[in-house]
């Protein structure tokens, strides 16, 4: 959604419906915008934060599903324009957390209250992350991997709304940015992404009882920046890069009953 499919970002969109196995056109955004974060609040109202077109974007758009004929509408922008960042939910208010562009990293963090449809900082993470991957467990939101300025991250940390406050935990075993970041069973996983000067195909997943990293089986291609969701049962793994030239646009399921 809002991906770069050439050097452009796209002003469609799309829904993917896991009973028809169909991907049907959606309402289209008039605020085209590629590595937008995407959250979804109650079941019913799709937001696209930030994004970059010829530069990072401060906008906010969102998606009331529920109406017969729904239509992107904006919001309060955010305080800091970001592009690559990650976007996640806790409590009915959605976390904008670092990003930047291929020149600059952010180690900021900042959450709109649904209830006053405002923005507001809160505090930072421990380092700058660009690309990263946002999780949502136990309460907690899961900054995972990213890049800062120079390099590529393999570091994760949490943040916890009741203290304000950010935590590292155990590092993954391979540096990713682009990664793609599920929850499911409990488990926050690690799909993909880029590190070690090369595309991963590699899944790793964290176990917040113990605070370790452990592999699963990987994909079968490789995939760069995949946009990932658990949805009754399954997790389901959505497009990126396969390599500096090839978007996928296939949709493929993990089952972790049998690892495949």
């Amino acid at each position: 959604m809002f991906n770069q499919s050439d050097t452009s970002p796209k002003c469609y969109t799309e829904w993917y419906d896991p009973a028809t196995k169909l991907r049907e056109k959606a309402p289209g955004i008039n605020d085209c915008r590629f590595t937008a974060g995407l959250s979804v609040i109650r079941d019913q109202f799709v937001f696209a934060v930030g994004g970059v077109n010829e530069s990072c974007s401060q906008s906010v758009s969102m998606l009331d599903v529920s109406l017969q004929s729904p239509s992107w509408v904006p919001m309060a922008d955010m305080v800091v324009k970001r592009g690559q960042l990650g976007v996640g939910v806790l409590d009915d208010c959605i976390y904008a957390v670092g990003g930047g562009d291929p020149n600059y990293s952010l180690d900021s963090v900042e959450v709109f209250d649904v209830g006053i449809q405002k923005w507001r900082l809160v505090a930072s993470m421990s380092t700058e992350r660009c690309d990263l991957g946002v999780g949502v467990l136990n309460n907690r939101l899961y900054a995972v991997g990213g890049a800062d300025s120079k390099f590529c991250l393999k570091s994760v940390e949490y943040y916890d709304p009741a203290f304000d406050t950010w935590t590292l935990v155990a590092d993954m075993s391979v540096n990713r940015h682009g990664v793609g970041v599920g929850v499911l069973d409990s488990l926050l996983y690690a799909i993909g992404g880029y590190g070690n000067k090369k595309y991963l195909k590699s899944v790793e997943v964290y176990r917040p009882s113990d605070g370790v990293w452990s592999s699963v089986a990987d994909m079968e291609i490789c995939r760069f920046r995949p946009g990932v969701v658990a949805l009754d049962g399954p997790l389901y793994v959505m497009g990126g890069e396969s390599d500096e030239s090839s978007y996928n646009d296939t949709v493929r399921i993990y089952n972790p009953k049998t690892n495949t």
